[in-house]
C-alpha cells in the first residue's frame, strides 16, 4: 500500500474510506511513476494543525490540507515521498459548509496533498487550472463529483 496512515486520537475515519484512499493515493503514484514510493498521512486535531501551519507557513491558522514533500537533498527514507497532514476537525466542518460528502471531501484533500508531493502548486492560474483538471480526471474514477462545481 502506497498510503501509511498513522493512528491517531483524532483517526475516527472508516475502514471503507482508508481503502479508497489508499486505492487514490496507488493510482496517483504509480501514474506518475512513483508506484514504489509511500506516503504518510496524519489526521490531526485543529490545534496541532494550527501549530505545524505556523511553524511551516507563519499562519496561526487551522487549514484542511498541508503538505511536506521530503528534501530532494537527501535520500528518501523507506522510499517516502513525503506526509500529508489534514486537519479533521476543519475537514468536517468545511464538508458541513460546502454540503459535501465528508469521504468525498477526504478523497478530493489526499488527491490535493498528493499531487502537491509530487510538485504540482495552485499559485499562478494555469498552475491550478491544471492541478484542478488532474483532481477531478481522479475523483471521477472514483464516482465523485467535480468539487470545484459543487
Amino acid at each position: 500500500m502506497n498510503l501509511n496512515i498513522i493512528p491517531t486520537n483524532t483517526n475516527n475515519i472508516s475502514g471503507k474510506l482508508t481503502e479508497k484512499l489508499g486505492l487514490l493515493a496507488s493510482e496517483i503514484l504509480s501514474d506518475h511513476n512513483k508506484h514504489d514510493l509511500q506516503v504518510n498521512l496524519k489526521l490531526l486535531s485543529s490545534e496541532e494543525m494550527i501549530t505545524l501551519n505556523l511553524n511551516f507557513r507563519d499562519k496561526p491558522t487551522d487549514t484542511n490540507v498541508l503538505s511536506f514533500p521530503l528534501d530532494k537533498n537527501f535520500p528518501s527514507p523507506h522510499n517516502q515521498l513525503g506526509d500529508i497532514a489534514i486537519s479533521i476537525p476543519f475537514v468536517e466542518s468545511e464538508a458541513k459548509d460546502l454540503n459535501r460528502n465528508i469521504d468525498d471531501h477526504m478523497m478530493h484533500l489526499i488527491a490535493h496533498g498528493i499531487l502537491h508531493l509530487l510538485g504540482y502548486d495552485h499559485i499562478e492560474d494555469k498552475d491550478a487550472n491544471l492541478m484542478e483538471s488532474i483532481e477531478i480526471g481522479y475523483l471521477e474514477k472514483f464516482n465523485i463529483a467535480n468539487p470545484y462545481l459543487i
